[in-house]
């Protein structure tokens, strides 16, 4: 009944211990990364914006396991190296190429779409509210050019005639 007990204890414990050695290593990874961005100086921002974009450029060739892509950057003397994994599942065809290829070109197309119908959009907020300005500004102007000819203008006053 010991040995039961005792087995089951020590089950127990190297199930915590195998997890706290996973988390470790997790840990220093991490670490590791963000020392090796430090020092190159690149940030974690950018590091994500490379990686999602290179994914999606390798995706349109390959089918690629996206969960285990490993980008890292490391500083080694007077070079920066950066460190591909890339789990390739297979090569695409030419026809899911040709598609991937215009897809990508088509959400070019939509987001310049996207793009030009915001600047129309500013430059008509823009335009309207210059023209909202000329306007008031017209009536400004008319109001001052109205009282200096009033100044301007010289009064008439009845004389009396000379007897």
């Amino acid at each position: 009944m010991k040995d039961i007990f005792s087995d089951i204890y020590d089950r127990v414990l190297s199930f915590f211990n195998a997890q706290g050695d996973d988390t470790k290593v997790v840990a220093k990874s991490r670490l590791r990364t963000v020392l090796m961005q430090d020092r190159v100086g690149f940030s974690e921002r950018a590091m994500q914006m490379l990686k999602d974009d290179m994914v999606d450029s390798i995706s349109r060739y390959l089918e690629i396991d996206v969960d285990s892509f490993d980008l890292s950057i490391d500083a080694k003397e007077n070079a920066t190296i950066l460190n591909l994994s890339i789990p390739v599942l297979r090569p695409k065809t030419d026809e899911e190429i040709d598609e991937a290829l215009a897809l990508a070109q088509n959400a070019k197309i939509e987001k310049t779409h996207e793009i030009v119908g915001e600047l129309e959009e500013l430059v008509k907020e823009k335009a309207q509210a210059l023209a909202g300005v000329k306007l008031e500004q017209d009536k400004e102007d008319e109001e001052k050019s109205a009282n200096k000819e009033t100044k301007t203008k010289p009064k008439r006053t009845k004389e009396k005639p000379k007897e």
